[in-house]
């Protein structure tokens, strides 16, 4: 029982190892499908047409059709096929990785064509197709152009910013012309151009002269631009060759950028502004051409020297930059700009930003101290000068500093405010208060002071109360006085004083 559960045990811990060790699709790299053929480009054949090839996914959902292209402008289909005849997966010793063989025929012998067979893959999101050109029979076979591979991305527009246009292709030519060993003169090119600075012709094709061509194991093609008199700008050319039998080959077009220049670049901005007030720096690129495009990478030195990036919530738009220093002197504000032929401009503005020194303010007992005023303290309880609602510009108020002065001596730094604990002398006559922002600037207030006794407000008490008790005594005498001699006035006086009598019953 206990080898059993052992046995069991150890079945899975490998089955988690094993999915472990499997990645997961997430960490897959996605590589893009690939379709070759053994034959290559101008196989010739007058019989039955056999492909071959290999695939790098699996072909269950796809098809393969043959077109004529025998007419330079115009396909035609001849025959599809949503199925090959043969298709056996295999391992790649070198990549260790599962591929696929195919094989497939056409019967093509009453066919005389050049021809195009495209094998399509219909499980992908995007429709991705592969093929190659063949000359099928012996009539109706034409030269073929195609964009040489390694070239640049022919979906885009090819950027030339020298005189010379160079343009390489891949080249094809009949079966009988194919084993000449020289073209010279024998082949003739034909290339149109028409200024497209919005993706479209805006005039109409004119031809130009190549001012060099070569037929080697490519079609290399030069235009001297200077010659054509081509001005900067977007351009669609259009690109045939015609062989010995003046038969023409199918049309190629792609877009071109003409940039020879360096673009005229201006930066404006004011010279000189106050601490905490926003710099503003607009630039103007002209390229010289409509539709012309360029990149700008900014970036500041400080006063110190240092250069820093901006931030992208400094950059309004393309061509607008806005940021606020944060201390005084000597601001750069820098700009490379690189345009779409690679040229490189760098462009400089200089900003002065000027320091403002801060206010002072300080209060006694909510009251604002003026400079040169005298201010009474008291001597029996506690009292503070306040320098807290001193101000500043905002990149400077959280840094101030404080510095206080008794009697011209330095008493305290560093606090926003003075109390009566800091000072131990109790003459004193002279207080001064400085702030002192980050570049050294500063303003003061000074005020003299004058600490009330005691002793004079417990004299001042008594002096009132004896003066109120002194009136009041006062007052009594007099009161006293005056009565006596109202009564001493009743008794001397000559008239008699009747007497009131309670009524008597009349006789």
């Amino acid at each position: 029982m206990s080898c059993k559960t052992n046995t069991a045990l150890l079945l899975v811990l490998c089955l988690m190892m094993n999915v472990f060790a499997i990645p997961s699709h997430g960490d897959e790299i996605e590589t893009s499908p690939t379709i070759s053929f053994d034959q290559g480009d101008g196989f010739h054949t007058d019989s039955i047409l056999n492909l071959s090839g290999n695939s790098s996914v699996p072909l269950t959902s796809i098809e393969i059709v043959l077109w004529n292209i025998s007419t330079p402008d115009q396909w035609s289909l001849i025959t599809s096929n949503p199925f090959l005849d043969s298709v056996v997966p295999y391992t790649d010793v070198d990549t260790d990785s599962t591929m696929w063989a195919w094989e497939h025929s056409l019967d093509t012998i009453s066919i005389d064509c050049t021809c195009y067979v495209e094998i399509s893959l219909l499980d992908q999101t995007d429709l991705i197709s592969f093929g190659i050109v063949v000359y099928l029979g012996d009539e109706r076979h034409r030269p073929v152009l195609q964009h040489a591979p390694e070239s640049a991305n022919f979906h885009s527009a090819q950027i030339f910013n020298d005189q010379i246009i160079d343009l390489t292709y891949d080249y094809l030519l009949p079966p009988s012309q194919s084993e000449s060993t020289s073209f010279e003169g024998t082949i003739l090119t034909n290339v149109r151009i028409c200024p497209a600075p919005y993706g479209i012709c805006v005039e109409n094709y004119e031809s130009i002269l190549a001012s060099n061509t070569s037929f080697t194991s490519t079609f290399d093609l030069e235009i001297d631009s200077n010659m054509e008199s081509l001005s900067d700008g977007f351009y669609i050319l259009q690109v045939q060759i015609q062989d010995v039998y003046l038969t023409l080959s199918n049309n190629i077009t792609q877009f071109i950028t003409l940039d020879r220049t360096e673009p005229n670049v201006h930066l404006s901005a004011v010279n000189q502004v106050n601490e905490a007030q926003s710099i503003v720096v607009d630039i103007n690129v002209d390229d010289g051409y409509v539709g012309s495009s360029y990149s700008i990478t900014w970036s500041i030195t400080e006063p110190d020297g240092n250069p820093r990036a901006v931030l992208s919530s400094e950059i309004l738009n393309d061509s607008r930059l806005e940021f606020e220093p944060t201390k005084s002197g000597d601001y750069r504000v820098n700009a490379l700009v690189r345009d779409l032929g690679g040229h490189l401009i760098i462009v400089y503005h200089n900003v002065s930003v000027v320091n403002l020194p801060p206010t002072a303010q300080v209060r006694f007992d909510g009251f604002l101290v003026q400079d040169g005023s005298t201010v009474t303290v008291p001597s029996s309880r506690d009292w503070i000068f306040s320098a807290n609602t001193s101000s500043d510009t905002s990149n400077d108020q959280s840094m101030l500093d404080f510095y206080w002065f008794v009697d011209g001596k330095t008493l305290l730094s560093g606090k926003s405010f003075l109390s009566s604990s800091d000072i131990q002398s109790s003459n004193f006559k002279q207080i001064r208060v400085q702030v002192v922002d980050d570049d050294g600037e500063f303003d003061e207030i000074t005020f003299d002071v004058t600490q009330q006794r005691e002793e004079t407000q417990d004299n001042s008490s008594n002096s009132i109360l004896a003066s109120t008790v002194s009136i009041l005594f006062i007052l009594a005498v007099g009161v006293v006085v005056y009565l006596r001699q109202r009564k001493q006035s009743d008794s001397t006086t000559g008239f008699a004083k009747w007497t009131e009598r309670g009524e008597e019953p009349k006789n």
